[in-house]
């Protein structure tokens, strides 16, 4: 964890005031009155159906920083594992049935410092593994059971609605980004598509010119737990 999420952790529950699940207060430290219906007087606050919001000290703190959602062209790209199963030039891995669609024979694939074409793109009869098994070949022989990582790069498209990678928020409910709203930062879901190395498309959720949150984005999520649960049990459901 970095020093400015640990201590942006650490600072939030010094003086948390649980006034419901669903309207929460943070300050920096012991001795400040609850927030008021115009923002927290220090460090954080949580309101539901608003989000989160931050004095500039604390923004400034922590390091927040914004971007506006854009029309983009994404090059996308995808990363498997692949294995020799014996040794020679060929390697196996196993493909989504989305990824399939999108690869053929001939393709070009970097594996790890070395380049390989596809073989072939099949359907497997394992699909525990995968729905599809992809055959690579190498220019060079590989040694029976090394695993690499097969990365598969193909042309942009058309421009579509994108944000920088670094705004996603993945936990276990789904993927979220925090999006500007007011004086606030809500937690939005979201659905992504193509992904690059910088952008990712997204296909539901948000809309050219929103502004969302790019950094740090987990230091106000654990705001958010900090604040909604505070150690205690929340029964409102979150």
């Amino acid at each position: 964890m970095n020093m400015k999420l640990l201590l942006f952790v650490l600072l939030i529950p010094a003086a948390t005031v649980l006034t419901s699940c669903g309207d929460s207060h943070a300050t920096l430290s012991p001795g400040h009155a609850e927030a008021d219906e115009h923002g927290p007087e220090n460090g954080a606050q949580f309101k539901e159906g608003k989000g989160v919001a931050l004095t500039d000290l604390m923004a400034k703190s922590i390091g927040l920083q914004t971007a506006d959602v854009t029309e983009e062209k994404i090059a996308p790209y995808f990363t498997i594992s692949v294995q020799a199963m014996q040794h020679g030039t060929e390697a196996v891995g196993w493909l989504t049935q989305a990824q399939a669609a999108k690869v053929q024979p001939g393709l070009a694939v970097s594996l790890d410092s070395l380049q390989a074409i596809v073989l072939s793109v099949e359907k497997t009869p394992y699909p525990a593994l995968g729905d599809f098994e992809v055959r690579l070949q190498t220019r060079v022989s590989i040694e029976a059971g090394i695993a690499m990582q097969a990365t598969f790069r193909f042309p942009a498209g058309d421009a579509v609605t994108s944000i920088p990678k670094s705004a996603l928020l993945t936990t276990a409910e789904g993927t979220f980004v925090y999006a500007k709203n007011d004086s606030f930062y809500l937690r939005t879901p979201v659905k992504v598509g193509a992904m690059s190395d910088q952008l990712v498309e997204i296909t539901d959720g948000l809309y050219a010119g929103d502004e969302v949150v790019i950094k740090p984005v987990m230091s106000l999520w654990m705001a958010e737990l900090q604040v909604l649960r505070g150690g205690k049990a929340c029964t409102c459901g979150h």
